[in-house]
């Protein structure tokens, strides 16, 4: 079928070849679904599975693991794509058959697996499948609002107690905080309150952006922005620079830690640069260019506050229209850029701003020195591994290295306690590593760089890098080379997996029972 389908777009262009391209995409991802679907039956069928699925990193999450390796997306996006898989292939087999078609968009397949999701007799369950797969021939296209209505309107007709009710827009408050992946440095928070929270926290912000002197730099949005990211202390670091302001003599603390990880040249104190070119704009010949400043580090630091400077050097009306054109273009940053543990980009301007009233600590490589003779690494050899690999070093992982466990890739003790075979391994991957390895799961080899080359059951191999590499390239300077003690044995001898009070399908059928009563007690 999807040779057929592709074959079908031989000589098509224009709209003709976007639609069957966008029918081969459907049936692509189908297939794609399928075989997550079908890694999990074979875990199932494996030996042992039926007590796997009483531990914590169960046969899903395993199964999960090696998706989301083998498409380099995070543990979370890997399982949710495994649970859709399994619902539509377990319950919506004909449904399914429409998606492998083309017919269908993974979006579509994603809604009538959460809006069906309550049917539980298999007769009913049958009858929604049908009667889904047959009106999905003739749908026309519509809203997200529109589609979920109408797959519920099927639901109610199998089922009237499995229609999934909206939350109230109370129940639905939350905040969500978004790193900015652009490299900015910025973040955007989302959050829905109570409207009497909400005026508190106004007033809350309004109180801390009243606590540094008037002569600080920063407009009045600025201050409010920055009095969110104080929110955790009881008044802001004011920046005038003053030997007497009052507001400085009282700094913020907080017990709240935020790694950032940055050259030690970017955190120097600011010192005048050499010159720079000078960009000058055209001016009539009688006009003598006008001076810039000099791109100091200084500069870079105070350019993050107070208001924009103007686009042009002089009155719109004295431009011609070459100068209106061509605006004078920003310099380049002279300061060495910083990163959060984690992975994302920071300016280096913004670096300085967050070292106020922060504990800087001085990160050493470990060069070619001999590992240390203990399992657990002392602190600066912890530090040092925890900033050059800044993540969880599971293919796809994105889980900030403070948050993880320091790993022995060859086990102790006869690997050592050295940077060459010390990683950071969240505690997902880590309990991955030791129940699901051996010669037929989960194994890795570390090189002295800090490179982990992983290999799956599957035999297939992931690399990852340190994520310093990038911005740090001296934190993966090779370190001193791993010399084993012994054979290596399996270190799993007196361990057992933390297990699930019950199991997933357990916990499933639970949520669904009750969902599925507050749906007849709110039509009773």
């Amino acid at each position: 079928m999807f040779d057929d389908l592709v074959d079908a777009t031989t000589g098509t262009r224009g709209a003709g070849a976007l639609s069957s391209w966008a029918r081969v995409e459907n049936a692509a991802c189908a297939q794609r679904v399928a075989t997550m679907a079908a890694m999990l039956d074979e875990a199932h069928a494996a030996s042992g599975s039926a007590d796997r699925d009483q531990w914590c990193l169960d046969n899903l999450d395993a199964v999960a693991a090696h998706i989301g390796a083998a498409q380099n997306i995070t543990p979370g996006t890997a399982s949710h794509q495994l649970l859709v898989a399994v619902a539509l292939h377990d319950r919506f087999p004909r449904v399914a058959a429409v998606f492998a078609e083309g017919l269908i968009t993974y979006a579509l397949v994603k809604t009538v697996v959460h809006r069906g999701a309550l049917v539980i007799d298999p007769d009913a369950l049958r009858a929604l499948d049908g009667l889904l797969a047959e009106a999905f021939g003739d749908w026309e296209p519509r809203s997200v609002d529109k589609t979920e209505k109408a797959i519920d309107v099927s639901v109610a007709q199998v089922d009237p107690h499995a229609v999934r009710r909206d939350e109230t827009k109370a129940r639905g408050r939350s905040v969500e905080v978004r790193i900015e992946e652009d490299g900015s440095g910025l973040a955007t928070v989302l959050a829905t309150l109570f409207a009497h929270d909400a005026k508190a926290f106004q007033a809350r912000l309004k109180n801390l952006a009243a606590t540094v002197c008037p002569d600080d730099p920063r407009t009045a949005d600025q201050l409010r922005a920055d009095a969110i990211g104080a929110i955790g202390t009881d008044r802001m670091a004011c920046l005038c620079g003053n030997d007497d302001c009052p507001a400085a003599q009282d700094p913020p603390a907080t017990g709240v830690v935020v790694y950032v990880i940055a050259s030690e040249d970017t955190l120097a104190d600011p010192a005048p640069g050499p010159s720079a070119p000078r960009h000058e704009t055209p001016a009539p010949p009688t006009e003598t260019p006008a001076d810039t400043d000099e791109p100091t580090a200084a500069a870079e630091r105070a350019a993050i506050d107070g208001e924009e400077p103007p686009l042009f050097d002089k009155p719109l009306r004295d431009l011609t229209l070459t100068e209106a054109m061509t605006p004078t273009p920003a310099r380049l940053a002279s300061l060495r850029p910083a990163a959060l543990m984690g992975g994302q980009f920071l300016p280096g301007a913004l670096a300085c701003r967050a070292t106020i009233g922060a504990t800087i600590t001085r990160i050493v490589h470990p060069g070619q020195a001999s590992p240390e003779n203990r399992y657990r690494p002392s602190r600066k050899l912890a530090d040092f591994v925890r900033c050059r690999d800044m993540t969880c070093r599971f293919p796809g992982c994105r889980v900030p290295a403070s948050q993880t466990d320091i790993d022995h890739t060859i086990p102790w003790p006869h690997g050592p306690t050295a940077a060459s075979n010390l990683k950071c391994v969240c505690r997902r991957h880590h309990l991955l590593k030791t129940f699901w390895g051996g010669e037929n799961g989960w194994r890795d080899r570390q090189l002295d760089d800090g490179t982990v080359i992983w290999t799956a059951p599957d035999g297939k191999e992931f690399v990852t890098t340190p994520g310093s590499r990038l911005l740090f390239p001296e934190l993966s300077r090779p370190t001193a080379t791993v010399t084993t003690t012994g054979r290596p044995t399996p270190h799993t001898a007196g361990l057992t997996m933390p297990r699930r009070r019950i199991t997933r399908a357990r916990d499933r059928a639970d949520r669904v029972r009750y969902e599925r009563q507050r749906n007849e007690a709110a039509q009773a």
